[in-house]
């Protein structure tokens, strides 16, 4: 391949708009370390532009473990997709969504998610988000590794583990320390289930409008018998239909979709106040008093990383 047409494919020509960790040359294998420095770099860019923009390409790996660092920016949404291998999907940095059979969850900063192989699903993110991705071939997964998706912690050390992989090479030596460093990352997760920020999937079309409303304007004060009314059932009926579908009452449901409304606004800065009005509170107190209960954390506290203490 010539210099120029290596150039052309470096990822600093990348339109998506994404920011990607860099290589150094030392991961460059012995075939090609004949090149002109320059030539090298150029080598680099090349890999890390097929590494990056093409995650099919990181399922084809001939390792049990390939790693990907892809930055987005707020509001990105993706498409409905599935993977050959299991994915460790970690928000180094940002808040990420995942939408799949199970609903459509949130994930916190300093959090991570498990999905097995060929699980459908799609992300998307919050405000702008560093996430960090292991592909995981089926007979390297755990034992522990559960079947379904799940919200997992992560630990100081299995964070660092996890940017250390980000920076081996695709094709390492599967006898060498960065073999044993992907093994400690594996053995490192606790599968400890998490509970993510999560929205059900809901069957019934009056739910549905319901949401799609509340989603829209989630200022809307409204009370269980006015929405009752509005869809043309008792208020029974309507409480029953959210027991069945989403085992929540109306009010935590109605909390968990203004949580899902307010964290774009926190994420863009701004203040508490303007976004507690934007959502149907009052004032700043009652809005930090239920982002709390639904979260764990208050909103001004929400995006910062976890103590590591």
């Amino acid at each position: 391949m010539s210099i120029s047409s290596l150039r052309e494919a470096s990822p600093k020509d990348n339109r998506e708009g994404y920011i990607y960790d860099s290589f150094s040359p030392t991961r460059i294998s012995n075939k090609t370390k004949t090149c002109s420095v320059y030539s090298v770099t150029l080598y680099v860019d090349l890999v890390m532009a097929k590494r990056l923009k093409d995650h099919e390409y990181l399922q084809t790996v001939p390792r049990p473990v390939s790693a990907m660092a892809k930055d987005y920016p707020a509001g990105y949404v993706g498409y409905m997709h599935t993977h050959s291998r299991a994915q460790f999907l970690y928000a180094a940095s940002g808040s990420m969504k995942i939408t799949f059979d199970r609903g459509r969850w949130i994930i916190p900063p300093q959090r991570a998610v498990w999905l097995p192989p060929g699980y459908p699903h799609q992300t998307g993110s919050i405000g702008p988000l560093q996430m960090r991705t292991l592909y995981i071939r089926e007979d390297a997964c755990p034992a522990g590794a559960p079947s379904t998706p799940r919200m997992i912690g992560v630990s100081p050390v299995l964070r660092e583990l996890v940017l250390r992989a980000i920076r081996i090479p695709l094709e390492y030596e599967e006898q060498g320390q960065d073999a044993r460093i992907l093994a400690a990352l594996l053995g490192e997760v606790d599968w400890t289930p998490l509970h993510p920020i999560s929205l059900p999937p809901l069957c019934d079309a009056r739910l549905r409008k319901m949401e799609e409303m509340l989603t829209r304007t989630p200022n809307d004060t409204s009370t269980l018998e006015i929405w009752a009314q509005r869809l043309g059932v008792s208020p029974r009926t309507l409480t029953r239909l959210l027991q069945r579908e989403t085992h929540l009452s109306f009010q935590v449901w109605r909390d968990q979709i203004r949580t899902f409304a307010a964290l774009p606004l926190l994420s863009e800065g701004r203040a508490i106040a303007e976004i507690a009005d934007a959502v149907g509170y009052e004032t700043a107190w009652s809005f930090t008093a239920m982002f709390k209960r639904v979260t764990g954390k208050t909103p001004s506290r929400y995006f910062e990383p976890e103590d590591d203490r």
